[in-house]
Parts: C-alpha cells; sequence; structure tokens
C-alpha cells in the first residue's frame, strides 16, 4: 500500500502541481501586483524624514538610489 504524504509535504506536492496549471493572466497579475508593491514601498521611503531615516540607519543618499529605481527592478 503506498504511503499517504504528510500534510505539509502534499501542500508542497498541490503547490507544485497547481504551478503547472496557472494561467498566464494569473501569472501577469502576480507580477503587476509585486510591481505595484515596490512602487508603493518606494514612494513611502521617500516621504520619510530624515529622523526617520536616522532611526532605521538608511542614509538620504540609499533613499535617492532605491526611489529613483524603475518598478521592474530588485
Amino acid at each position: 500500500m503506498p504511503r499517504i504524504p504528510s500534510g505539509a509535504r502534499l501542500m508542497h506536492a498541490f503547490a507544485r502541481f497547481g504551478a503547472l496549471f496557472t494561467s498566464p493572466f494569473a501569472r501577469f497579475n502576480e507580477t503587476v501586483q509585486l510591481w505595484r508593491g515596490r512602487r508603493r514601498e518606494r514612494l513611502a521611503l521617500g516621504e520619510l524624514s530624515d529622523y526617520m531615516l536616522k532611526d532605521i540607519g538608511i542614509s538620504r543618499c540609499e533613499v535617492f538610489r532605491e526611489t529613483t529605481k524603475h518598478f521592474w527592478h530588485e
């Protein structure tokens, strides 16, 4: 009798199987959502004050470098 995988292994197997049938539209949608998230995060980073940037250890130069990247760049 075949061994039944544990819950985590079973979920992993289903996730891999489901990825084979992901529609191109769904993948495109995920990519667009990723790009929109990057843009929102970069805009929010650019709005932080110098005090806040100093608190988290980021220089204004690093913020400039990050906020001038295109949304598709990581």
